[in-house]
């Protein structure tokens, strides 16, 4: 009981701290003349939370749909409402000569739970590059002086907004990851 629980206890936890972290004085805003969604989102396809109705996704179903299938997505959404979004990750190791690059949120907190295979996080450093890809988000070249991290099955890592990320899985395997995504945004654009 207490492993089927302890994944959800960290959700709720990264959400509370999402929403009281200090907020920088970073507004992200589109260039003049342009409005950029924070995230696409298609309504019709993604299922939007609806107040008063909770939803349960048994650790056997991620597996199931997201682990162990041979047709897996590299990724999905859950969930999502105004504030936050739950989204599904599949990472595959990386080919050989290929570089990872890596992102940043100015405005997002990101909480991964690993539920299948194993592989790195590289948090902080910055990228040899900075390419705003759109309202408070940057995609940069690899991260240079970031800490790695290996992570299994069962981890959870918290991505507080203004770091600098990125992600692969192990040799030989996919890396699949639960993400919740908090915005900690002050103003929406």
């Amino acid at each position: 009981m207490i492993t089927r629980t302890m994944p959800l206890a960290f959700v709720a936890v990264g959400c509370l701290i999402g929403y009281t972290l200090p907020r920088p004085e970073i507004l992200a805003q589109a260039p003049a003349g342009r409005t950029l969604p924070i995230f696409t989102i298609d309504g019709s396809k993604y299922p939007r939370a609806e107040n008063g109705k909770g939803v349960i996704w048994t650790g056997e179903e991620l597996r199931s749909k997201y682990v162990t299938a041979a047709n897996a997505p590299g990724s999905d959404h859950l969930q999502w409402a105004p504030p936050y979004r739950i989204t599904i990750q599949r990472r595959q190791p990386p080919q050989a000569g290929a570089t990872i690059n890596g992102e940043l949120h100015d405005d997002k907190t990101q909480i991964y739970i690993v539920i299948g295979g194993s592989g790195t996080v590289q948090l902080g450093g910055k990228p040899d590059v900075d390419n705003s890809a759109g309202p408070g988000e940057h995609r940069g070249g690899p991260l240079v002086g970031t800490t790695s991290h290996h992570v299994k099955e069962g981890d959870v890592v918290s991505i507080p907004p203004l770091t600098w990320h990125a992600s692969y899985a192990d040799a030989g395997q996919a890396m699949t990851y639960l993400m919740v995504h908090v915005e900690n945004r002050q103003t929406i654009p």
